[in-house]
């Protein structure tokens, strides 16, 4: 008998439970799932790991969605753009790397229309018109303001600073992917760059002079106070932080004065790598910060004077309490999972130390006190951020959860059988159920919105046949739910509904 070795990855959380209850009553937890239709799919070369942001490109008045598609070697790659109605590919521009953000919207060209803006590997970062998928602007790497360039990650739209009349671009730029995990890395950058042009405004390197894997949030805590950029250094195998500093700083060049929010432990060479979730934790109408450190913490921080409000270590409650080392790539989701008026963190980190894993552990955190209301220990493997949305109309928000399998055959080791599901998890009885299963693995964040304006709720998934299989291939799926949509969807996409880490409050 073939041995069979079983790799669960959960990428997203979606909460929620599951039944086939006809009852009105809007007390009653259970969802039915009967009513959910698959309406397309379709298939592409390669891999993705972007998760999917919308827009509408062509003007029907209908979202239609992005990705980047790619893999690192042979390097290859793409962005795309499908239309939300029937999956048709509205246009693909190859990039030769591996695209791994995900896309940013804003009028790049001065036309009145949304374009698109996205980074990956091999210092890649393009501009496209959003209709036409023709190039507006490429980043030159062979900018002489640095010797050397690496990856781009998921950036932020900023005013305008060259006067040109369109909003310019903040991101991170670091991490080279060819290096050893205990290799010596190069400092990363944060970087603004006109909108218009892609001209690089302002260039500085990391303050402590590590690399960066986070993208940049464009933070203002209130009205009345100023805008903050908060970026994260360190990595996987090297120590980091949490940092705020300004755009000023980044233009002149300097942010060795960052101020350094959250620091690393003491002889822990782990870094930052999720991008935080801003949000209200003290009802002070002052915007706080919850971060996933990548040593294990996850910690929120107000917003007024970056004092700490809670921490929670996951090692402490991990293997009741006994394991040595959580670590997790995932930005916390945040959402509405008890009766009180403060939005509560959902996370999930990965037990073992990069890149030798054992299993997962997940928690419902109390944003008021930070006190863990529910976890769970499986078998799995979680590397992608959970989303948090009321599908019931209980008040409560549900988490989306999608579940990968590996089998690994011991006859067929470099040909393994990859499967992933898509569960609802409930606060209302701390349930997990399946909504489906489909071949490939699933490594990037839903969508949940609605897509096509019927007042009803869409889901948007993807999938890759393999992880870095030269002849792999994605696929992206449209789910409709058929369920009404909140007034507010708290947190329904990777950095929430604006892509700009900031929840949606009730």
């Amino acid at each position: 008998m073939n041995k069979i070795l079983s790799i669960l990855i959960i990428i997203s959380l979606f909460t929620g439970c599951l039944g086939n209850s006809g009852s009105d009553d809007i007390n009653n937890c259970l969802i039915t799932t009967d009513d959910f239709e698959d309406i397309w799919e379709i298939s592409g070369n390669y891999n993705t790991f972007s998760s999917p942001h919308a827009a509408d490109l062509n003007g029907d008045e209908i979202l239609d969605i992005v990705i980047g598609t790619g893999m690192e070697i042979p390097a290859k790659g793409s962005i795309i753009a499908i239309n939300g109605e029937n999956g048709n590919v509205l246009w693909e521009f190859d990039t030769g790397q591996e695209m791994f953000s995900s896309a940013q919207f804003e009028d790049l060209d001065g036309d009145g229309e949304l374009d698109v803006i996205l980074g990956g590997r091999g210092h890649q970062l393009k501009a496209i018109d959003g209709q036409s998928g023709d190039l507006i602007w490429s980043f030159d790497s062979n900018n002489s303001e640095r010797g050397k360039w690496f990856q781009f990650y998921t950036g932020q739209f900023i005013n305008d600073i060259d006067d040109d009349g369109i909003a310019d671009w903040l991101t991170s730029n670091g991490g080279d992917p060819t290096k050893a995990p205990n290799d010596d890395r190069e400092n990363g950058y944060l970087m603004i760059l006109s909108g218009g042009s892609g001209e690089l405004l302002g260039v500085a390197d990391t303050p402590d002079n590590m690399e960066t894997y986070m993208s940049p949030i464009v933070y203002k805590p209130h009205s009345s106070m100023e805008t903050q950029i908060l970026f994260g250094t360190g990595g996987e195998t090297w120590h980091g932080s949490l940092w705020s500093t300004s755009i000023e700083a980044i233009l002149n060049g300097d942010i060795s004065n960052a101020t350094e929010i959250v620091s690393p432990v003491n002889n822990v060479e782990k870094g930052l790598i999720s991008t935080p979730t801003i949000l209200d934790l003290t009802n002070d109408q002052i915007l706080d910060i919850v971060v996933t450190m990548f040593d294990g913490r996850t910690i929120a921080i107000n917003g007024s004077d970056f004092s700490i409000i809670w921490e929670v270590d996951a090692k402490e409650y991990a293997e009741n309490g006994t394991a040595q080392n959580t670590e997790t790539w995932a930005t916390p989701a945040a959402g509405y999972f008890t009766q009180d008026s403060t939005p509560d963190i959902f996370v999930h980190y990965i037990i073992g130390e990069w890149p030798q894993y054992t299993s997962f552990w997940t928690a419902q955190i109390d944003g008021l006190t930070g006190t863990i209301s529910w976890m769970e220990e499986t078998k799995h493997i979680s590397a992608a951020s959970p989303l948090a949305i009321d599908l019931n109309g209980d008040n409560l928000d549900e988490v989306i959860m999608i579940r990968g399998m590996v089998e690994f055959n011991e006859n067929e080791p470099n040909n393994p059988e990859l499967s992933h599901e898509v569960l609802i998890w409930n606060p209302c009885d701390n349930s997990n159920s399946l909504i489906f299963n489909r071949a490939g693995i699933s490594v990037a964040s839903p969508l949940i919105v609605d897509i096509d304006g019927d007042g009803d709720l869409e889901m948007i998934t993807t999938s890759s046949s393999s992880f870095d299989s030269p002849t792999g291939t994605w696929k992206m799926y449209r789910t409709d739910l058929n369920i009404p949509s909140p007034s507010i969807i708290t947190w329904g996409a990777y950095m929430g509904n604006n892509y700009d880490g900031i929840v949606n409050t009730r």
